[in-house]
């Protein structure tokens, strides 16, 4: 069982980090939810893992054809114009820092993986930078959800077990298009 979950999630984080819009720590909240926290909490580098690789392979697309990758990340639902343009800015000031904190300011991974491909940034740095940047966040979701579930199993609020989840994409997607402004 626990080899299908690393699975799961890696190739979700893969997918994520590409085109697909929808985040991995979806199933890593799902999985602290059924698995409970500790083992989901192992599952997190497996996500982070398959983000570095789905990454690196927009980097070398950005590195290749930086039109035609941009124009394929801007129909990634709810990524605009204003993104690509901050981040091909926070590319060339302190990458890797606003690599790290974009999770937490609604910046997608992948324009950041595209556009260091297209600045050059040498591709074994950005994939070693790549899991711990992506990492806080999926530890972040994954223990916020749990204790969520904690928190109304312990003041006995009678509810779905995945009332949590719903919840916490609830916050996260709040947070996520309040900063999208």
């Amino acid at each position: 069982m626990g080899l299908i979950w690393a699975v799961a999630v890696l190739l979700w984080g893969f997918a994520e980090a590409t085109l697909f819009f929808i985040v991995p720590d979806v199933l890593l909240n799902v999985a602290a939810l059924r698995l409970g926290l500790r083992k989901a909490l192992w599952l997190c580098p497996a996500a982070a893992a398959g983000a570095m690789l789905g990454g690196v392979l927009m980097w070398y697309w950005g590195a290749r054809d930086i039109e035609s990758a941009r124009q394929a990340v801007l129909q990634v639902p709810a990524v605009g114009p204003d993104l690509l343009a901050r981040v091909t800015h926070e590319i060339t000031q302190g990458w890797a820092f606003h690599m790290a904190r974009g999770p937490f300011t609604g910046a997608p991974y992948k324009l950041y993986a595209v556009e260091a491909g297209a600045a050059g940034i040498n591709p074994f740095l950005f994939a070693a930078v790549s899991i711990p940047a992506r990492l806080p966040r999926f530890l972040a979701t994954t223990i916020a959800t749990a204790l969520m579930q904690r928190a109304l199993t312990r003041w006995r609020i009678p509810v779905s077990p995945y009332v949590p989840l719903a919840l916490a994409w609830i916050v996260n997607y709040a947070i996520y298009f309040y900063l999208r402004g």
